[in-house]
């Protein structure tokens, strides 16, 4: 009786196993292959690290954007995989642009080496009064938050329509292929700049301790312009604000 039972253990225990084999593997990101946060108010969603794309050079897959859109944000920012391209979300349309020909695919199945998202329901219109050097950008846009009832010291998301300038802006093209670090590119890109251009604007203004991740260090924004078709976007590296532009802030009730 004793050996009959043994059978049907040792039974069970192989087609167990024969089961656990044929099951499909899933492989799981271990816990430090990339930062995932979530900050409230706002919904604010931060996949992969800006630092370790500038030092390391890791524009590796961190977040689907179908998934990512699913989540309905309406704003963002972030960087196509493998360095070829920018991402932006405007008031929840997403908009991919690369920076080679003929490197379109379904953006929905494309992913990011980097994405913050956020989600305002509704906004609040600031007009710009007089022009803002990009100097001050940063503190214009602390303050204006501040001034209408927004916590400066917690991330937010903030849109622009109008015209920006001076400015520079790149598209990710491809990776460098060399060393990484300050002072050196993260990617090759495609460069454009100039004094005045109209468009719009998406962006997240982040807390202290996403300065790094979601953003360039030492930056409290991260920053992209899309074009008023919503056909093309660019991130923007360095940029100022004319006078009759509006900074739209979340509303608060």
């Amino acid at each position: 009786m004793r050996g009959d039972l043994r059978l049907v253990i040792c039974g069970v225990l192989l087609a167990a196993l024969a089961f656990t084999r044929a099951w499909p593997q899933q492989t799981q990101p271990s816990a430090d292959a990339f930062t995932h946060t979530l900050h409230q108010p706002y919904n604010v969603e931060t996949f992969g690290e800006f630092r370790k794309m500038m030092l390391t050079g890791d524009f590796t897959p961190k977040v689907q954007l179908g998934p990512a859109m699913a989540k309905r944000p309406t704003t963002g920012v972030g960087a196509v995989a493998d360095a070829r391209g920018e991402i932006s979300i405007f008031d929840g349309r997403l908009v991919v642009s690369y920076g080679k020909v003929g490197a379109s695919t379904d953006v929905n199945l494309e992913y990011a080496a980097l994405l913050a998202v956020a989600s305002a329901p509704d906004w609040q219109s600031v007009r710009v009064e007089q022009n803002v050097v990009p100097e001050s950008i940063e503190a214009y846009i602390a303050a204006a938050a501040k001034a209408h009832g927004i916590d400066a010291e917690k991330s937010f998301p903030f849109e622009i329509r109008g015209n920006i300038g001076p400015y520079v802006m790149h598209v990710n093209a491809a990776p460098t292929g060399g060393p990484h670090g300050m002072g050196l590119p993260m990617a090759i890109t495609v460069e454009s700049k100039g004094d005045e251009i109209d468009g719009l604007i998406t962006g997240i203004y982040v807390s202290a301790d996403l300065v790094g991740i979601a953003t360039h260090g030492g930056e409290r924004t991260h920053v992209h312009w899309v074009s008023l078709d919503a056909r093309s976007t660019a991130h923007l590296d360095h940029w100022g604000l004319k006078a009759g532009a509006y900074l739209l802030l979340p509303k608060i009730d």
